[in-house]
């Protein structure tokens, strides 16, 4: 939980001396959104208060809501391409690494960690820039008070 707050306070700071922040969003205020994830539930309280920099939760199941779902799951199919095409290597994967045993579950785990590596190149500040806009949509339809369906 702290780590959480660590992290947002760090996030404040640099967005706090960024160029960007300085020339065009001065006195503004800095939003950080939480999903529901059980992680993030002490956050707010642990987060040291800044009159500019306002933290909101996501309510229950609206991940249509949040930008970064939709990033992610573009990254897991990138990575389950991966996976498909180095099936072989996670079937029988090579238990010695700089001569010294590892365990199965450690080569596939080294695996998984190189897929999501080689793979994080394809969330571009574009991608984030689309999924925003595409939130966007369900955010404004919610505050109208409007039925939103997810998926469909």
């Amino acid at each position: 939980m702290q780590d959480n707050a660590d992290f947002v306070e760090e996030l404040y700071r640099v967005i706090k001396a960024s160029d960007v922040y300085v020339n065009e969003y001065e006195g503004k205020k800095i939003v950080v959104v939480f999903d529901n994830a059980p992680e993030h539930s002490q956050t707010e309280t642990l987060v040291p208060v800044h009159d500019d920099l306002c933290l909101l939760r996501l309510g229950p199941y609206s991940p249509m809501c949040n930008p970064i779902e939709n990033c992610f799951s573009t990254l897991k199919a990138h990575i389950k391409q991966y996976l498909a095409l180095t099936r072989e290597e996670m079937l029988n994967p090579v238990l010695v690494i700089n001569g010294q045993p590892i365990s199965k579950t450690e080569a596939r785990m080294q695996l998984l960690e190189r897929a999501a590596h080689v793979n994080m190149t394809n969330i571009t500040q574009r991608m984030v820039q689309k999924m925003e806009l595409h939130a966007a949509k369900f955010v404004s339809a919610a505050i109208r008070m409007e039925d939103i369906s997810y998926g469909a």
